[in-house]
This record gives C-alpha cells, structure tokens and sequence, in this order.
C-alpha cells in the first residue's frame, strides 16, 4: 500500500525516471528485511533451545552414572539389534542341532561302558505311619475288681481288734508228800471277757493276691477264774502267727478263712504268786517266773473293703490252750515232794476289727 502510495506522489514532484526506481528498490528492501527487533527475539529463541538441549544432555549423563554397573558394562544402543539378530538366530539352530545329535545318536549304537555301573543302594526304609491307637475296650468289672484287689493286697496292714469271748477251762493239778497225794483241780471260767488283739500281716508267697501271712498278740489283763472257785493267776498275754485266706464274694466284700498257732505265757500274780510264795517258804524250789504254754487255734469271718487304706473285719474263732504252772518233784528233808499244776482252757471268741493298709 505504501508503493502504491508514494509512486502518485513522485510522479507528482516530478522526481527523475532513474532515482525513483532507486527509492522504490530501497523501500522494497527495508521491507523484506527483518526488524532488528525481530532478529533480537530469534537470537534469544536459538539460545534457549542451545541451553535446553545442553541441560538435557546433563541430565541423560547423570542418570547414566546413577544406574547400576551392570547397566553400565551393557552394550551401547547400535549394537543391542545386533545381538538380539545373533541370539535370534541361534535359536533358529538349536532344533536343527537337537535333530541332527538325535539322528546320529539313532544310525550309531551306543558302546558298551567300561566298567560297570556301581550298585545303587537301596532306598533307606520309609517310616511306615504307625496307624491311630483304637480305643481300648471296657474290662469286666470282676477283672477290674480282682486287680484292685490284688493291687491292695500286696501291701502291708496293720489291725487292731476288740474280743469278747468265753471259755470253759480246767486247772489240773496234784501234791503229794511220799505216798499221801492231794488232788488241787478244778473248773473254772474266766473273771473277764474282754481282750485286745494287735496284728500285722502281708502277702503269702503263694497265692498272694488272696493268701497273708502275719503275727498278733493278745492281751487279756488280770486273768483269773471264776465259778465254783475264785482264783486269781496273773497278767495272762498270747503271741502267735496267723495265716488267712480270702474268699470274694461280692463288691468289696470277702471270706475269710484263718488259723494260727503260738505261745502263752503267765506273768504270776495274786492268788498264784502267793501259792509260790508259800512253797519257796516250805523248802521248795520254785520260781516266780513267767508260765508258758501253747495255743491253736481257727477262725473263720468277714472283711470288707471301706476305702483303699480301711478294712473292717469281724471273725468268729475257736482256740484251745494249755499252760504249765508247776512241775516239781524234789526230797525235802528226807521227804518226796511233787506238785503239778496246770490249765487248759477252750475258748470261743467273736473279734470286731480294723486293718488299715501301709
């Protein structure tokens, strides 16, 4: 528009032919060029991007350092095609290589090794899982009892038992002086009735779980006779061994069959201790010593079973004993002196008692 412009205009001033196209071609010109304005803008543009470019290949330079070694031993970027061309083509060869051994493995037959093949061990034993225990089934309650039983019996006992009894006895007795003799006998019955027993017993070697062996002593007191005649004999004590056996016959409860045998023996007092007194005074030799004699006896009873520690007991008993008092015979003064004393009594007793396990 400018030209267009300026061209009426000189035509007008009547400018000359040749420096008017000298105008216009400079007008033309300065037109086409660019602005100094502009050709400071596209400098600053060329300069960012230089600065752009160079701080992006920092960066790329950096995280190269930072990544591990054996990215950094990796080979460069134009050669990774390379290798994946060579690996490609390698796989392409491993089928034809496996046909190939293949083939040649079929056409040769295989030697014969040289030595021959060790034996292999055999295999170590599996552990065979042992299958679950079944549950054991319920006994018989007599087999449960009868090893309860047996369990109890081993064990040692210790008792104690309250008699009552009676008796029906004899005194047996006699002194002569040369040809003249005295018959001093006659019956009697025991002034008490009442007596206590200690015991103790344990298993039987045969048939222990039923069968005991064991000892007891009974104290019967100031023993003296009643009746006809009264007279008192002393502090009477017996010892004996006992042998039982033992019947079930229900839950806990038992026969018992028993005997025993032993020794008595007579500590003198009262009437005979004054009897010896009187003899020692005449001359003769006797002393004031304990009277022994013998004892059997059987008995049969209950027991039964309270608790694993407690039996209670009751026993009927039949004993029959003999002790010897006196039996002298010397020359007093040219006499022949003798006397002879002695008893045997029968007994029948009913025991209450209680043992109690160890």
């Amino acid at each position: 528009m400018a030209t267009h412009f300026l061209v009426p205009l000189m035509r007008t001033l009547l400018v000359p032919q040749l420096p008017w196209k000298a105008l216009l071609a400079l007008l033309a010109l300065s037109f086409a060029l660019p602005s100094p304005a502009q050709a400071q803008t596209s400098a600053k543009t060329q300069t960012k991007a230089k600065a752009k470019k160079t701080k992006a290949k920092k960066t790329k330079a950096k995280t190269q350092e930072k990544a591990s070694p054996q990215e950094a031993k990796s080979p460069e970027p134009a050669k990774a095609p390379a290798q994946e061309a060579a690996k490609a083509q390698a796989a392409e060869k491993a089928p034809q290589a496996e046909k190939a051994a293949e083939a040649a493995k079929t056409s040769t037959p295989e030697k014969a090794p040289a030595k021959a093949a060790a034996p292999q061990k055999s295999p170590a034993p599996q552990k065979v899982a042992k299958p679950e225990s079944e549950p054991v089934p319920e006994r018989p309650m007599s087999v449960v009892q009868a090893e309860e039983r047996a369990r109890l019996s081993s064990r040692m006992r210790v008792g104690i038992g309250l008699d009552l009894f009676t008796e029906k006895s004899h005194l047996s007795g006699a002194q002569a002086i040369n040809a003249s003799r005295t018959d001093e006998s006659f019956d009697y019955n025991s002034h008490t009735f009442l007596a206590a027993t200690l015991s103790m017993s344990i298993p039987a070697p045969v048939l222990s779980d039923r069968a005991r062996l064991g000892g007891a002593v009974r104290l019967f007191g100031n023993y003296s006779a009643s009746g006809n005649r009264s007279f008192g004999f002393g502090l009477l004590n017996q010892a004996f061994v006992t042998g039982e056996y033992g019947l079930p016959v229900a839950n806990r409860m038992e026969v018992v069959f028993g005997g025993r045998a032993g020794l008595s023996m007579l500590l003198p007092g009262r009437d005979f201790s004054k009897e010896i007194d009187r003899l020692q005074i005449q001359g003769v030799d006797v002393w004031s010593v304990p009277r022994v004699g013998w004892l059997a006896g059987l008995s049969v009873g209950g027991r039964r079973q309270m608790n694993e520690h407690i039996h209670l007991r009751a026993d009927l008993s039949a004993q029959l004993d003999k002790t010897y008092l006196f039996a002298t015979t010397q020359e007093i003064e040219g006499l022949k002196f003798s006397k002879d004393w002695s008893t045997t009594a029968l007994r029948l007793g009913f025991t209450l008692g209680a043992e109690f396990s160890l």
